[in-house]
């Protein structure tokens, strides 16, 4: 019986696999001219996904072999991202030819080292909430938590799809809708020496070309939390929309203008984010619309872009 198997099944995890499959995986992408560590994200996503396959099959193999596998089906993955030239230029040539409106999420921060939702509970359990349900009935425990949050913001570098995202505003990209509480993108411009309006909360808006921040701002904290007010969305809510935004779209006349649509590092699970703006800008009336995330599974898609942010925003923004 090879090693490592007892009666066909492992008798340890394949995750002792990880480090030396990134290391392989990381030479072959330096190989063909890229930077691995702009590739980090979707490579620990490909090596699970390859550990996924190797585990269905079940076949008993010797640990050498077995780690052959593993880094063969990564690196297939891999291969597939690295070889999606063809959607940055589409993407690219959308972007310059029609300007876009972004829609983006947690991963656009992911590359700063902002919690995602899944790290968030030892924050809550920090400031003595069992659930984001005790933030919204405990005004203490809400305040807490947005103030912590807060520092562990002021802690973290703006990423370079922060900075891209602001050197292409507002002549390619016309409006930011940005998903997360972070202030990143504010932070960029600052760097960067441009000015950007910011709506934050859900009061009349005169002018035109925004950074819009529906589910709450680590700048406007306060002790109650009322939507459209400067209160915080949690995750499970369904999202919120300021009803302002849905006037602005209807006075501009940017719901029947042609854009290309973009959407980064978010995962569109929330109803009212998808039924408001999502399914509005890209159904109603239809419009090119892009993608950006880490699921594999559906490198397939023409209109679906797989990998980092920071990474393919590289590939597809122009540059003002």
């Amino acid at each position: 019986m090879p090693v490592g198997f007892i009666q066909g099944r492992f008798n340890y995890s394949l995750d002792v696999f990880d480090e030396p499959v990134k290391k392989a995986l990381e030479k072959q992408i330096k190989d063909l001219g890229y930077n691995p560590r702009e590739l980090l994200p979707v490579m620990e996503v490909a090596i699970e996904e390859a550990k996924k396959i190797v585990d269905k099959e079940k076949i008993p193999l010797s640990t050498r072999i077995l780690r052959a596998e593993i880094e063969k089906h990564a690196y297939t993955y891999i291969h597939g991202v690295l070889k999606q030239s063809k959607k940055w230029k589409l993407a690219r040539e959308c972007i310059r030819s029609y300007c876009s409106v972004f829609l983006v999420g947690a991963g656009i921060s992911f590359e700063s080292g902002v919690p995602l939702t899944k790290c968030l509970e030892d924050l809550l359990k920090f400031c003595g909430a069992k659930d984001y349900d005790d933030l919204r009935i405990d005004e203490k425990k809400c305040y807490n938590f947005k103030s912590e949050f807060r520092k562990i913001c002021d802690r973290k570098d703006v990423g370079a799809s922060h900075k891209l995202i602001v050197k292409n505003f507002p002549k390619f990209i016309l409006e930011i809708i940005c998903l997360n509480w972070d202030n990143l993108i504010e932070r960029a411009a600052k760097e960067l020496g441009k000015s950007i309006n910011k709506v934050n909360e859900d009061v009349a808006v005169r002018d035109e070309r925004h950074l819009w921040k529906f589910h709450g701002d680590i700048e406007n904290i306060k002790r109650s939390n009322i939507k459209g007010k400067g209160g915080w969305i949690f995750p499970n809510e369904g999202g919120y929309v300021f009803n302002c935004f849905l006037d602005y779209i209807k006075r501009t006349e940017l719901e029947n203008s042609m854009f290309t649509f973009i959407i980064v590092g978010y995962s569109e699970g929330e109803e009212k984010i998808y039924d408001n703006i999502i399914s509005h800008f890209e159904k109603k009336i239809p419009r090119p619309t892009f993608r950006i995330g880490l699921n594999l599974k559906r490198l397939g898609e023409e209109k679906y872009i797989v990998g980092p942010a920071d990474f393919i925003l590289k590939q597809v923004l122009p540059i003002e």
